[in-house]
């Protein structure tokens, strides 16, 4: 199980690379999460059509929305320092 969890969590760091070069700029932390909602509803809907590899993905993309919306409170929080 450990290299299960080791691979997605490679997955969500290359995503959080892909996301950073595609779309760089900083975006107030509502937004961030709006993100979020989109990517779990595009697993939703990959459910729907039972596409499982669609279902990791959409996976690996919401958790790597979480991670950098989480990324971004770090910072504010640091800078409120």
């Amino acid at each position: 199980m450990k290299e299960v969890r080791e691979k997605i969590l490679t997955d969500i760091d290359a995503e959080r690379e892909r996301q950073d070069s595609l779309h760089p700029q900083r975006l107030p932390l509502p937004m961030r999460f709006i993100t979020i909602m989109e990517e779990a509803g595009e697993v939703a809907q990959a459910m729907q059509e039972n596409d499982t590899e669609g279902i990791y993905r959409e996976l690996i993309e919401t958790a790597a929305s979480c991670v950098r919306m989480a990324e971004q409170v770090l910072q504010v929080k640091d800078n409120d320092v």
